[in-house]
């Protein structure tokens, strides 16, 4: 009886065949059970040809594609739950840039008292440009009668 590497060269096609490791793991893990098995039943380890016996039915082709299958089965659970993980901890993470952001910003009141004093800066600036046009228009003299209702009169030597 040979056999110490017929299921993993089976199982395993090339070093990089993760679902091929995974489905060793699982035969390993049920060939841990069939011992176990026999030791509960029979109170002793499996003679040689028993071993043999459940080595030769795990390498059947129906039961590698089982390995496999369950194996390509956990690797996608176990993808899945590194995905959502990956999204929690990047969800996590924008929580966090975002409530820092706010943190900083300014808050609502102030942000509309600097608007409006900006408002209010512009509208003298339009004012106080139209006030000097206006003034060199009809004279800042004259200018200033009118805003402050005074009659301007001429000197008479």
């Amino acid at each position: 009886m040979s056999g110490p590497h017929l299921t993993y060269g089976t199982l395993v096609k090339d070093e990089g065949d993760m679902v091929g490791h995974v489905a060793y793991a699982l035969y390993k893990r049920d060939k841990l059970s069939f011992i176990q098995a026999i030791r509960d039943e029979k109170g002793r380890a499996p003679t040689e040809e028993e071993l043999w016996a459940f080595i030769v039915s795990s390498n059947l082709g129906l039961r590698i594609d089982a390995y496999r299958s369950e194996a390509e089965q956990a690797l996608q659970v176990l993808s899945g739950e590194v995905l959502q993980g990956t999204a929690d901890e990047l969800g996590r993470q924008y929580q966090r840039e975002l409530t820092q952001q706010l943190l900083k910003a300014k808050p609502l009141l102030r942000a509309v008292a600097e608007s409006l004093l900006a408002n209010l800066l512009a509208v003298a600036v339009v004012a106080l440009v139209a006030v000097v046009l206006y003034g060199t228009r009809i004279g800042f003299v004259s200018l200033a009668a009118d805003v402050f209702g005074y009659e301007v009169k001429a000197l008479v030597d």
